[in-house]
């Protein structure tokens, strides 16, 4: 069978990685199939715990249950590697264990936490200072089975740290507190999501998604890119979704820059955005393009070209295969539609996770794709990017940022339909 894709006048063909053709059409409004159990019910923003409430309410017992499942990954984890305990002290490391507790030192702070997390076989300890002790225990932690080391506040968490290490081999993602680091290996455990993590995820992504084609649809011709960046943040912060990265290119500034940031630049026909959130810790990526009246054809073919290198990236993203296996059909893509050279413009996805970028993905990265692994492929031709953010899963896949009431590229990857975001026209 032969794969076609059309746009404007032009057809592109898609064949498989085996030179074997396969069949498609655009089509709009056609679901990604979702291979998930369970779906998200309500939206909602992080509750605000109540340190006295009754240890038996649901929701906080799956909470507790996700620290004691993350717990015993770093309990096998010393066994492995000959350890008695280790420290978590990394933001992204505190959030996981937490099962999502808010504990940076700063809004978008990415290295240590306001808190260290002490684990052993046997018990778990918040490691702070009394200033913030009260509402990490009343507000974050509350019922989770921590014990609580608290100190002043002048004083260093690093006495903290000597005196509980005392006579035993100890591990630590954090450089500075004169233990053995091992960032890598603890960060590790953190790539496989939980149930608990795979719900959160799902409505972090549904969330992310309307906010970003909210904005793309009630903005003005002649906004500023930093407009576009404050409507979005706006609507993000009151989802309580904090913006990690906000990416606006209007106009040429899409096709001259690959990452661009956003400046106060009057957008006049085209945007491209592309946002990533952070809630309970856990990051989502999504890119949407809008354009005032009709999209110029050279815009059309080169998403066209995106769309197929991203359906054909999520497709064989799956349980077994590793990233060298995928990128090599990636660059077969390129290739075939005579862009070979554009995948080395512009780095092409990442797995995300607590992290926007907990290990990026290069083509002869022997890393190997698991099952309940968050990914986001991020190909762009020009001024044309495809991305979303999906869950690998070894019944398929689960796009979290499926687009919602927005046109769509449908192409077909060995027989099954990939729906792709289109340009929306306004």
């Amino acid at each position: 069978m032969s794969t076609e894709i059309r746009v404007g006048d032009v057809y592109f063909n898609l064949g498989d990685d085996d030179g074997n053709p396969s069949s498609g059409e655009i089509a709009t409004e056609r679901r990604v199939l979702e291979t998930a159990e369970d779906h998200p019910h309500t939206e909602t923003l992080p509750v605000l715990a109540d340190p006295a409430a009754d240890h038996l309410d649901p929701d906080l017992m799956q909470r507790r249950a996700d620290v004691d499942e993350k717990h015993q990954r770093v309990v096998e984890f010393l066994e492995r590697h000959g350890y008695d305990a280790a420290v978590l002290g990394r933001a992204e490391s505190v959030s996981w264990f937490t099962a999502g507790g808010e504990l940076r030192r700063h809004l978008a702070s990415s290295e240590r936490a306001s808190a260290l997390v002490f684990v052993t076989r046997q018990s778990r300890a918040i490691l702070t200072d009394n200033v913030q002790s009260p509402r990490i225990f009343e507000e974050e932690v509350a019922g989770l089975g921590f014990h609580l080391k608290e100190r002043p506040w002048h004083e260093p968490v690093e006495a903290n740290v000597a005196a509980l290490s005392r006579s035993k081999k100890v591990v630590t993602d954090t450089h500075g507190l004169n233990l053995a680091v091992d960032q890598d290996g603890l960060g590790a455990l953190r790539l496989t999501l939980t149930k608990l993590e795979r719900q959160r995820l799902r409505e972090l992504g549904r969330t992310m998604t309307l906010c970003v084609e909210a904005t793309c649809r009630n903005f003005h011709p002649r906004e500023t890119e930093a407009d576009l960046a404050g409507h979005l943040a706006h609507r993000m912060l009151r989802e309580g979704v904090t913006p990690v990265d906000l990416c606006v290119a209007g106009d040429d500034r899409a096709r001259r820059y690959r990452q661009p940031t956003f400046k106060s630049v009057p957008i006049e026909r085209m945007a491209t955005i592309t946002a990533i959130g952070r809630r309970h810790g856990l990051c989502a990526a999504v890119t949407r393009i809008v354009s005032f009246g009709p999209v110029p054809k050279a815009v059309q073919e080169a998403l066209a070209v995106a769309a197929m290198v991203d359906a054909t990236a999520i497709y064989f993203s799956r349980p077994g295969q590793t990233v060298a296996d995928v990128f090599r059909r990636v660059r077969r893509i390129y290739e075939k539609f005579g862009h070979p050279h554009e995948w080395t413009l512009a780095t092409q996805g990442a797995i995300i996770g607590y992290r926007p970028v907990e290990r990026p993905l290069l083509p002869e990265t022997s890393f190997p794709f698991t099952s309940h692994l968050p990914v986001r492929w991020t190909p762009s031709v020009g001024p044309a990017r495809s991305e979303d953010t999906i869950v690998v899963d070894e019944r398929g896949f689960e796009v979290v940022t499926e687009a919602q009431r927005w046109p769509k590229l449908e192409v077909m990857v060995k027989g099954f339909p990939l729906p792709r975001p289109g340009i929306l026209e306004r």
